[in-house]
């Protein structure tokens, strides 16, 4: 049994390890300390696991912003990290889908047509910024070109905080993220194990599924209340050291 526990313990540590090393890449331009960052993480961990469908991402846009001082950077990393973790989920749930249950489930499907959304997004910015920008500068001249051309310098201006978000860093954020979900498929299995529950690959299109309000498992509710709790524990035990050392460094 203790074999279970060495299981979900490195596991689970890994899961997060890989979640941390790709917000940290999305973020490095930004150069926060690493006990700054470590802290950042398990705070904002802990909010997203205690608040239902994600809202805790909010939470994580302002405490990026406060400390980068950028609040576009506060946004779009959380964008970004929320991206590339779809990416990674959409590569584990696929093969999942088609070879356990012979068709592509909905969830996937919903997952699949965001991540092309804001791809094609994403790609379309560059060649339409400069089509639209040269159009408006040549054949018009009035106030409302004048406002057209102040909203393509606002998304211009967004797509490059995101390009320098990410630039040079697309593998390395994407094999963080597809670590992630494997080692998490692995905690999962091992934390059922010890319940002496079955999971299987329906088992984890639940426990997707349960992430966004839309089912229920004994699995989901156990994993949960532990990362909770091991987050808050780290998120005191964080304060705790910050605050004594900004003390001792008092004169």
């Amino acid at each position: 049994m203790w074999w279970f526990v060495l299981a979900i313990v490195v596991c689970f540590l890994a899961v997060h390890a890989a979640k941390m090393l790709r917000l940290y890449l999305v973020l490095m331009e930004h150069k926060i300390g690493f006990n700054r960052f470590l802290l950042l993480y398990c705070k904002t961990t802990f909010v997203n696991l205690v608040i239902p469908f994600k809202i805790g991402e909010i939470y994580r846009i302002f405490e990026i912003g406060r400390e980068t001082k950028i609040w576009q950077v506060g946004i779009l990393s959380v964008v970004i990290d929320r991206f590339f973790d779809t990416v990674a989920l959409v590569l584990v749930l696929l093969p999942l889908d088609i070879v356990f249950f012979g068709k592509v489930s909905m969830i996937t499907w919903v997952f699949l047509g965001i991540i092309l959304v804001i791809g094609c997004v994403y790609l379309a910015i560059p060649p339409t910024y400069r089509y639209l920008n040269k159009h408006i500068i040549m054949e018009k001249n009035s106030g409302r070109s004048m406002v057209a051309l102040k909203v393509l310098d606002v998304v211009n201006d967004w797509y490059k905080f995101t390009s320098n978000l990410v630039n040079g860093r697309y593998a390395l954020i994407s094999l963080a993220s597809f670590a992630g979900w494997i080692f998490e498929i692995l905690t999962l299995k091992a934390l059922a194990a010890f319940m002496s529950i079955s999971f299987g690959a329906g088992s984890f299109s639940e426990y997707i599924r349960s992430i966004f309000g839309a089912g229920e498992s004994q699995i989901v509710r156990t994993y949960t209340l532990i990362g909770a709790g091991v987050f808050l524990v780290f998120s005191i035990m964080g304060h705790l050291i910050y605050w004594v050392g900004r003390k001792g460094k008092k004169p």
